[in-house]
């Protein structure tokens, strides 16, 4: 028997509005004279912001470039008649504007550059903020003046083609800079010199002793990030921009990033930013706008339908490289920026900021809920480690006294339990009351217990669920009380031993000890007979033994009918749908009458059925018909015997199972309240199984049970309704899927109907 669970969350919808850029106007600007020469354009070629613009002057016709020449070597002979050594003179000056308009614009110079017959600067025009800022009718390169000491006004002999505005193209974006070059005369007086642009103060500079500066030399190569970025902007604070890793190449610098629902609900953005409005600042806070961004991303950073609870939506962003990227600074907006260092080893360090390089936004006050969620997730964890260590004394001080007697039975077996890790965390669909945070009582809380077992594979996780009291004493959370919910830890209910087989870990109750041999015996014989019939097999599966009905009643939630149960749950946070706990239990009382231990029905052949589900576990889905499940694990743990199918067909029940109805149950015998059909719909699925297998081969019935792992993990989620706590709105949600999807399924592989199949394996069986 198979028992699917599903871990959904509910998903909140909520509106982002983009905050607009600030809008101004310039008075006053200079309009660059026509006959000025342009100096060939020394900036990357940067691809164009998507910010709009509103050009009051416009630019000055195009003129013929200048090259810019070479510089010397740092130590040449200096000019004749001039004082000045020709090479390169680093500056980084800076300086504001008392214009409204430009007091958020800075003038930076960065360095100056003498060669044979001119003074070349490179200058900067930076928005200060950390917010895109339109300017409108801003002036040309063309109105700066040079002054020397003895009174001598020098004109530009040409300047960097975007310097034909203050702006840059498509305006200045958060922490942008507009950075060109300005050639110059070399001046005949002598220093300090004073570099003048309309609305701005004086930037004095003299020429010390040149020096080479000369970008380092970045390697190609893939280098960890790991930086998480927040913003305090309300709609978008439950999501966070993870930058995981950048590569550089000899073109690009390649960004892999996600955008991370932190919240323990779902959530949603109708109205958002996009993936492309990200920027890359180089060392002079030059823009780079992507070149490529992820399809997934391209339209919203929301995945389709939005996030489940903790989902990461990730996506790539793809840049020019910049030429001076020896600091390059990734900027989206609202969020907090992050500073790249790199040097001739690569990345050195990446440090959080602004998008104009200062201080980083201040981290989102976190309300009286989030900071009690993290008061209770820190006991929890406190709890979790004691267990792991085997501290006894710390495990019990997370619970009220009335507790610790009973709860230190609980540790004592947990203990035992082969564990690698463990955790407890509150469930993502907690909700803490408020009135329960200001009395400081809060009952009923769910808590996740997820843990690995021994030798399992890694996409094995287990999670159980409980539900915790919580109490405020003494100005601290204790756990008050707890109730077991469904499926609940093992060492919870009952003394556990423990055996370890090439391919298993038995876990079962004393009472079960005496047995324990020959269960390790019909566990490996049942896989050794699986893998002799061509499935993959995982290294080690998880099996249980309970000893008394009761106790598996506890455990599975199932009657004294049924002889085992495989339990896988189904994960659908991810991109894909993961199968995780998955484990069978086996009926230990239902077989102590039991004359024949290897008949169809023996515990042998019971668990090579329940078996059969967890191989087939991963391909199987909450929504995959329950007579192909079944009929699956009937016909391959051979108890699909003659005497059986003669009983089908000679007492007249096969006009009373419908095909088509069995699609659309959750499980067989789901309507059966007498039990007095499901053992005629268990034998039924698996003469299907039979059919499809001698009629058509074995590896088409594979194809067909595989048919539904196609849909992915989003496909799902957009058919569940937002409420998922509606349990029969999601049972109807699968059973639609399952009919949508056993009539696509049948056609393409067989080219049947249900019915058609249906009429085929009644009248086989007839004949």
């Amino acid at each position: 028997m198979n028992r699917r669970r599903v871990a959904l969350v509910t998903t909140f919808v909520v509106l982002f509005l983009t905050a607009a850029c600030g809008r101004s106007s310039l008075s006053g600007g200079q309009t660059p004279a026509a006959e000025t020469p342009q100096l060939g354009t020394a900036v990357p070629t940067t691809q164009p912001l998507a910010l709009p613009t509103d050009d009051l002057n416009p630019p000055p016709p195009e003129t013929p470039g200048l090259e810019t020449p070479n510089a010397p070597e740092v130590g040449a002979t200096p000019l004749a008649g001039s004082p000045i050594t020709p090479g390169v003179y680093p500056l980084n000056q800076q300086t504001t504007s008392e214009t409204g308009a430009l007091a958020r614009i800075h003038l930076i110079l960065h360095r100056a550059t003498v060669t044979g017959d001119s003074l070349i600067l490179r200058v900067a025009f930076q928005n200060s903020r950390d917010e895109g800022y339109i300017l409108s009718g801003s002036g040309s390169a063309s109105a700066f003046r040079l002054y020397d000491a003895a009174g001598n006004e020098y004109q530009p002999t040409g300047y960097s083609e975007n310097l034909q505005r203050i702006a840059p193209p498509g305006n200045f974006g958060a922490g942008q800079a507009n950075a060109g070059d300005l050639a110059f005369p070399i001046p005949i007086g002598p220093a300090p010199y004073e570099l003048r642009f309309p609305a701005y103060a004086a930037l004095i500079f003299e020429l010390g002793q040149p020096t080479i500066i000369a970008p380092p030399v970045i390697p190609q190569g893939v280098y960890a990030l790991n930086v998480e970025l927040y913003t305090d902007q309300r709609a978008l604070a439950p999501i966070r921009l993870r930058l995981e890793q950048v590569t550089v190449t000899a073109q690009e610098l390649i960004f892999d990033l996600s955008f991370v629902n932190t919240r323990r609900q779902g959530y949603d953005l109708l109205l958002g930013p996009r993936g492309g409005d990200g920027l890359l600042l180089d060392a002079e806070n030059v823009a780079y706008a992507p070149i490529s961004v992820s399809d997934n991303l391209s339209n919203g950073i929301a995945p389709e339908g939005g996030w489940l609870a903790g989902q990461a939506h990730a996506g790539q962003l793809v840049f020019p490289r910049p030429e001076r990227m020896e600091r390059a600074r990734f900027v989206f907006p609202q969020y907090a920026a992050a500073e790249l260092e790199f040097g001739a080893a690569g990345l050195s360090g990446a440090v959080l900021t602004s998008a104009s390089g200062g201080p980083p936004l201040p981290m989102p006050t976190p309300s009286p809920n989030q900071i009690a969620f993290q008061e209770l997730d820190e006991l929890l964890a406190r709890q979790a480690q004691a267990m792991l260590t085997g501290d006894l004394e710390a495990y019990l001080a997370t619970f009220a006294p009335d507790l610790r007697a009973e709860q230190e039975t609980i540790f004592r077996r947990g203990r035992l339990m082969p564990f690698t890790d463990y955790g407890l965390a509150v469930s993502p669909a907690a909700n803490l009351s408020s009135s329960g945070l200001e009395s400081g009582r809060l009952p009923r809380v769910p808590v996740q217990t997820h843990y690995r077992l021994r030798g399992t594979p890694e996409d094995n996780p287990f999670r159980r669920e409980t539900q915790y009291d919580f109490e405020r004493q003494d100005g601290n959370w204790i756990i008050s009380g707890y109730t077991l919910t469904e499926y609940p830890p093992f060492w919870w209910t009952g003394d556990v031993v423990v055996r370890e087989t090439p391919h298993f870990l038995l876990i079962a109750r004393p009472e079960m000890s005496a047995e324990l041999d020959q269960l390790a015996q019909e566990c490996e014989q049942a896989y050794s007979e699986l893998l002799a019939l061509g499935f993959e097999m995982e290294p080690r599966f998880v099996a249980y033994f309970t000893a008394t009905q009761a106790d598996f009643n506890a455990q599975t939630g199932q009657g004294s009918r049924v002889l085992g149960v495989a339990l896988s749950f189904y994960d659908l946070s991810g991109e894909q749908i993961d199968a995780i706990g998955r484990a069978f239990y086996i009926n230990g009382q239902a077989f102590q009458e039991q004359a024949d231990e290897t008949g169809p029905f023996g515990r042998l052949a019971t668990t090579r059925h329940e078996l059969i589900h967890l191989v087939l576990a991963k391909d199987t889905r909450p929504f995959t018909p329950p007579w192909l499940i079944e009929g699956a694990a009937v016909y391959y743990a051979g108890q699909n015997i003659p005497e059986l199918r003669r009983l089908l067909v000679e007492e007249g029940n096969l006009d009373a199972i419908s095909l088509a109805q069995l699609t659309g149950a959750g499980t067989l015998g789901a309507h059966d309240f007498l039990g007095q059909r499901v053992g005629r719909e268990y034998i039924y699925s698996a003469e299907v199984a039979r059919y499809l297998i001698e009629t058509y081969g074995e590896e088409a019935f594979l194809e067909l049970y595989r048919f539904y792992n196609r849909l992915p993990a989003a496909g799902v989620r957009d058919r569940m309704p937002r409420h998922f706590a509606v349990s029969y709105s999601v049972n109807a949600a699968f059973s639609n899927l399952s009919q949508e999807l056993t009539a696509a399924a049948l056609d393409e592989i067989y080219g049947l109907t249900v019915e058609q199949l249906d009429t085929a394996v009644k009248e086989w069986l007839r004949q």
